[in-house]
């Protein structure tokens, strides 16, 4: 190890392949947030948010595409690097300085070693970190929007129920934006009675720590019926003038009085308990804790969930990746790959990605015992043929093709 940190090649491809690879992340975490740019901007207008929760929403986002872009961009950041290095001859300097070629599929496979542990440290802890967060953030702004709605409304006013209970919010009648219009609320009563409350000087207090709110009402008359509010005209005499229509209500004036509410009534209300997707890796519930596998005369073994066998079969992509780099190098060495290599292999890469998952999320179900011999398998038939073409063709890695020279 230490002379592979010591080594002139180690470090010439380091640097080329360090450069390509971050460049490569970065185009595609731009043309990723480019793609959901409009959606989710129009999604913090509707719910009234600012430019920090829009750009907290990108960012929360962002680490989506990590986990599936890391194979491709080490597939690309290799090839570049070791293809431009033969091409400038700068391998061949290096070889004929005393470099041995191994140390080439050597830095590969370590390349490969860090991205398969930075992809378990995306897909198993930086990922679920972030969705969780963002799922709260969406509701916030849900229910930001609701109270604004309720303490700013429109001409047309605001009208919502919230568990049996209807809240109208009046504009301010003088348009003042710093005062708050009027608030009805109505409260059907069991047996048919009715509660109509009225309130031109209030305010909303909260949320605790369950989310609940508490609304203030000042100068608030509240007026009570029961059913059969509109009896029928009497006939009795009166003294003078038309006869009148009974209503059956009460009006109460009372000066202050606070009534509560819960969004959760209206939305449906955040758990802040992580969901299985946004549970880490070694977190109890988490993908490592699947169902348990009774056996008969045996103790019950605990199997991986499916989603821990599509973590790893992509973090084993990397590793991968990084071989199948080296080997269309190789083959782009020669007069038939001078152009195919590099489409071949970025469509080995999605192919094995495709593959590995499959395999591996199946393989879940048969329990960790018949998991990891399957782990294990995976990387073999991915690894074996490629660096196997490597050490057949290791001249073509080195020195550029004739034509080039």
């Amino acid at each position: 190890m230490i002379a592979l940190r010591r080594s002139p090649m180690t470090r010439l491809l380091s640097r080329r392949a360090l450069r390509t690879v971050l460049a490569l992340l970065v185009l595609i975490e731009v043309i990723f947030l480019t793609d959901i740019f409009s959606s989710q901007l129009e999604r913090v207008i509707r719910n009234g948010g600012s430019a920090l929760d829009f750009a907290a929403i990108l960012v929360l986002k962002s680490p989506e595409i990590v986990d599936f872009a890391l194979p491709i961009v080490l597939f690309l950041g290799i090839y570049l690097a070791v293809n431009g290095a033969r091409g400038d001859n700068e391998l061949v300097i290096c070889a004929a300085a005393g470099e041995p070629w191994h140390r080439i599929p050597r830095l590969a496979l370590l390349a490969g070693t860090l991205g398969l542990v930075l992809s378990l440290l995306f897909s198993g802890l930086v990922t679920p970190f972030a969705a969780h967060l963002l799922r709260l953030s969406y509701y916030d702004l849900h229910v930001g929007r609701i109270l604004s709605a309720l303490t700013d409304p429109d001409e047309q006013g605001f009208l919502r129920e919230f568990g049996g209970r209807t809240f109208i919010a009046s504009p301010p009648p003088d348009g003042d934006p710093a005062a708050n219009g009027s608030l009805f609320i109505y409260d059907g009563q069991p047996g048919g009675g009715w509660h109509v409350s009225q309130a031109d000087d209030w305010q909303i207090d909260g949320p605790d720590t369950q989310g609940g709110f508490r609304v203030e009402l000042r100068r608030f008359r509240e007026y009570r019926g029961g059913p059969g509010s509109a009896p029928d005209r009497t006939d009795a005499p009166r003294r003078a003038g038309p006869a009148r229509t009974a209503l059956d209500f009460a009006r109460i004036d009372v000066q202050t009085v606070t009534t509560e509410f819960n969004l959760g009534d209206l939305l449906e209300a955040a758990d802040p308990a992580r969901r299985f997707t946004e549970r880490y890796l070694f977190q109890s519930g988490g993908p490592l804790a699947g169902k348990l596998i009774v056996r008969e005369g045996a103790a019950p073994l605990r199997a991986p969930t499916r989603r821990f066998g599509e973590m790893l079969a992509r973090a084993l992509m990397c590793p991968l990746a990084a071989a199948l780099a080296l080997a269309a190098v190789a083959f782009a060495g020669t007069r038939q790959g001078r152009f195919a290599a590099l489409p071949l292999g970025l469509v080995g890469v999605l192919a094995g990605d495709v593959f590995s998952r499959a395999v591996l999320g199946d393989a879940a179900a048969l329990g960790y015992r018949g998991f990891w011999p399957a782990a294990l398998a995976v990387l073999a038939l991915g690894l074996a043929p490629a660096l196997g073409y490597v050490w057949l063709r290791a001249e073509h890695i080195i020195a550029p093709p004739r034509n080039q020279t």
